[in-house]
């Protein structure tokens, strides 16, 4: 006989849950703070360094 196997559970508990939201938000602010950065960098690049 083959033994049985156990069956994954499909919904995460709750604390599990939002412990991944809080990262994803976390991320979220880095990403945004990152792109700010560069839009940022990219505007004092074009201002003092126009191609001609």
């Amino acid at each position: 006989m083959m033994p049985c196997r156990t069956l994954r559970k499909s919904a995460a508990p709750a604390a599990e849950r939002d412990a991944v939201a809080e990262c994803a938000l976390e991320l979220r602010r880095i990403g945004d703070k990152a792109d700010l950065r560069q839009r940022i960098l990219n505007l004092i690049a074009k201002l003092f360094c126009p191609k001609t």
